[in-house]
């Protein structure tokens, strides 16, 4: 049996649907229907009342409804106290070999006054289907739950009932492994895995009979089956690391899409007051280099005064030496002793009276020519001490002016970084940017942990499938060995054939199932949308995560229009019913909310397109439903309905355009 299409809608009592019934026979070549309804007038609660029928709940709730009762506040309103309102949807579907199926939830809700809310008795969720020759049967529970698994399954419902304003979330919310599991189950490929289940308990069951016979045999068994179960509880961490990883990832999409062109805060005001700081100690340390080039100053102030003086009289010793005016030192200590003893020290020859007087003279003039040598050498001394010191005094000077100046270039620079600090954050809502950021970072680390964690369990997960080929041929081995086991041994062997077979199998059937969805809707995607050379490919991981691939070579899935997201998503849709066998109806809620000027023309003449093989119901409000799209959808479309809202505003009417 293979589900078409919705044929009625029915419900009563029901939010602001008191009592209708909504047909959606197919009049025309597209199987396209209409609604029009104002902003609070039911649209989406049409939308809710389908969901709320098949899953019971209502995930496209707005915030206003969140707060009222499920019954019909005019139904409440006319309810005796103590009395039940019962309230009940029906989504009457017809399938392409002519049979009926009716999805039907009642609730039952008592009210006990007008203050409190009704309060819920008792639910339940019928299924009637009805075959071509008439004949009827009635599900309840788990058998009406996976009925309804099988018109759309819940976990990818968000890609057969949209909410237009919503479409932006669309491949971002990490509900790939969703689509996976979805996949798999109505490709059948579950029932391969459930088989492959019940094959692994009669090999288990085979084994521990042989373990029985041979210790040996039981030891390696349960080895084996001590790896085999760490096997499978490393596979399950690692699909939930993936998980995270997906989720991180999208969130960091997200938030750094809400950040682009936005200043990073909490960075900004680091990097402020980490300038403001700096400017403090470089403050301080120009302060210093003043106080030391005024000390210098000080200290070498008289030299530098008189530094024209010592320079004249160096230049005065230093023309006397040259012309020998200041004589050569001579020992006066050696001429008085040659005196006093009356001999001359040198030769030992006896002074007369006219060498004596010689020597007296000599050692008169020699007396005081030291003197005047002495007083001119000592001061040369000084005057190279003080021109040494001026040397000195002008390399420190000069380095310590450098530095000073080294100081106000860069306090110059920090504080034109300080004023584009506070330039770019001026106007913002620092706050709300600060959590972005530190949400945005809690993210990037738990990717970075998952990441790592997967690293490690990958590693884990390929040294137990070793340990599991190993411990697999040593109880082969033994198995082999033991001859009371012949025939056992032939299960056994039978059991681990199937095993292979089916694994294979479904490896293959997997991903044929994706490479398939993957190539329908890239061929959808390049032949619906408008812009022709800005995209280059799609890609389907096997987790079924969605990479749109610009044409420069880049991933842009982040970056695309809602037009241009609602596009690929319909591609995928469609793809997804086609490969999977799905032929399920699209319902969209306001279609174009995230499209503007000409792609609006784009995206409902590929809506009509996909009407001819497929239903398609159109939620809009009367702004977005203008001439322009009006007058493609209108001669396509088989029914029109308008929401019309009572004077009490407790009930909607559905008027027929």
């Amino acid at each position: 049996m293979r589900i078409v299409r919705i044929k009625k809608i029915v419900l009563k009592n029901y939010r602001q649907f008191k009592d209708i019934e909504i047909l959606l026979s197919k009049t025309h070549i597209n199987d396209l229907h209409i609604f029009i309804g104002v902003m609070g007038t039911g649209k989406t609660n049409l939308l809710n009342a389908i969901n709320w029928c098949l899953y019971g709940d209502e995930s496209y709730l707005s915030r206003d409804f969140q707060q009222l009762p499920l019954p019909n506040l005019k139904v409440i309103s006319e309810t005796e106290y103590e009395k039940d309102v019962n309230v009940v949807a029906e989504v009457w579907i017809e399938t392409e070999n002519n049979s009926q199926i009716i999805f039907t939830r009642k609730s039952m809700f008592r009210v006990y006054n007008r203050q409190d809310i009704p309060q819920k008795q008792a639910e339940v969720l019928e299924v009637k289907i009805t075959d071509n020759e008439g004949n009827t049967k009635i599900l309840e529970g788990e058998d009406a739950e996976s009925c309804v698994e099988r018109f759309v399954p819940k976990k990818i419902r968000e890609f057969f009932f949209f909410d237009g304003e919503k479409l932006d979330r669309y491949f971002r919310e990490a509900t790939g492994q969703n689509i996976r599991h979805t996949v798999s189950a109505i490709s059948q490929v579950e029932m391969l895995s459930e088989l492959y289940r019940k094959i692994e308990i009669i090999l288990k069951e085979f084994r521990k009979d042989a373990g029985k016979i041979n210790p040996k045999i039981e030891e390696t068994r349960e080895y084996l089956e001590q790896k085999e179960n760490e096997y499978r509880e490393v596979s399950r961490e690692i699909e939930e690391c993936e998980q995270q990883i997906a989720i991180a990832k999208e969130k960091i999409r997200e938030y750094e899409e809400k950040l682009r062109e936005l200043p990073d805060v909490e960075k900004l005001e680091k990097e402020r007051g980490k300038l403001i700081k700096s400017k403090k100690e470089k403050e301080e340390y120009k302060k210093e280099k003043e106080i030391q080039k005024q000390g210098l100053l000080y200290e070498y102030g008289k030299i530098i005064m008189l530094w024209p003086a010592i320079c004249k009289s160096k230049e005065v010793v230093k023309s006397k030496k040259m012309a020998k005016e200041i004589p050569p030192t001579i020992d006066r200590i050696l001429l008085e002793e040659t005196i006093k003893n009356n001999i001359c020290t040198i030769c030992g020859r006896k002074l007369d009276d006219r060498a004596k007087k010689e020597i007296e003279k000599l050692l008169n003039e020699i007396s005081m020519s030291s003197e005047i040598a002495q007083e001119l050498l000592s001061m040369e001394s000084f005057l190279n001490r003080y021109s040494q010191e001026v040397k000195y005094f002008k390399i420190n000077i000069e380095k310590i002016s450098k530095e000073i100046q080294k100081y106000n270039k860069e306090l110059e620079e920090i504080e034109e970084n300080i004023f584009e600090i506070d330039r770019k954050l001026s106007g913002y809502n620092t706050e709300k940017i600060k959590e972005w950021h530190e949400e945005r970072m809690n993210f990037e680390k738990i990717y970075d942990n998952n990441q790592q964690k997967l690293g490690i369990l990958k590693s884990n997960k390929q040294q137990l499938e070793q340990d599991i080929e190993n411990f697999k041929k040593k109880l082969d081995d033994e198995l082999n060995r033991e001859k009371k086991i012949t025939k056992l041994k032939k299960c056994i062997d039978f059991c681990v054939r199937t095993l292979e077979v089916l694994d294979k199998t479904k490896e293959k059937i997997t991903s044929e199932i994706r490479s398939n969805i993957e190539s329908e809707t890239k061929k959808l995607f390049f032949n619906l949308i408008w812009k022709k050379e800005s995209f280059k490919n799609i890609k389907v991981d096997e987790n079924y995560n969605i990479n749109l691939i610009h044409a420069m070579g880049y991933e842009c899935l982040g970056t695309i229009s809602g037009g241009e997201r609602e596009i690929l998503t319909l591609a995928f849709t469609i793809a997804l019913h086609k490969v999977s066998g799905f032929n399920s109806p699209i319902i969209i809620d306001r279609p174009l909310a995230m499209v503007s000027g000409e792609p609006r023309k784009n995206i409902v003449d590929t809506l009509s397109l996909i009407s001819k093989n497929k239903q398609v119901i159109l939620l809009f409000t009367p702004d977005d439903y203008s001439f322009d799209i009006s007058s493609i959808l209108d001669p396509k479309a088989s029914n029109r309905y308008r929401f019309n809202m009572s004077h009490n505003e407790k009930e909607v009417k559905m008027e027929v355009l």
